[in-house]
């Protein structure tokens, strides 16, 4: 399994996306300039898991963002639906924990939007 990296930039959350470590994030802001070539590689990944053997061990996947346009938020949807669709029919058991600054109201509440809209489960954690 290819392990998927890309460092923080002003407008880029750095990310790690290594499933064999259980080491799955995406940290900082999220404002790409396209953003359709900048989630293509993450989705691509994401895709690739349903070819790799899962043993159900639970692993977690952080959403730390600070802030993330309309355009982003189309894909982190995206990217919970097929973490949902992992977990129900290839033995996955991602977990999708979003963490926020404990006084950033907006982060937080888009979390709850995204649980409640997807129908999947989040872990909230103020850090």
């Amino acid at each position: 399994m290819i392990v998927f990296t890309l460092p923080s930039t002003d407008y880029t959350p750095e990310i790690c996306l290594d499933y064999p470590n259980k080491n799955i994030f995406f940290k900082g802001e999220c404002r790409p300039e396209n953003v359709f070539n900048f989630f293509a590689d993450i989705v691509a990944w994401f895709n690739e898991l349903k070819n790799q053997e899962s043993n159900g061990e639970k692993i977690p996947v952080v959403f730390y963002l600070d802030y993330f346009n309309s355009s982003s938020a189309k894909y982190f949807m995206d990217i919970i639906f097929l973490i949902d669709d992992l977990n129900k029919k290839y033995n996955y058991n991602l977990e999708i924990v979003w963490e926020y600054d404990a006084e950033d109201e907006d982060v937080h509440e888009a979390g709850l939007e995204f649980e409640d809209i997807s129908g999947v489960k989040f872990t909230f954690r103020a850090v």
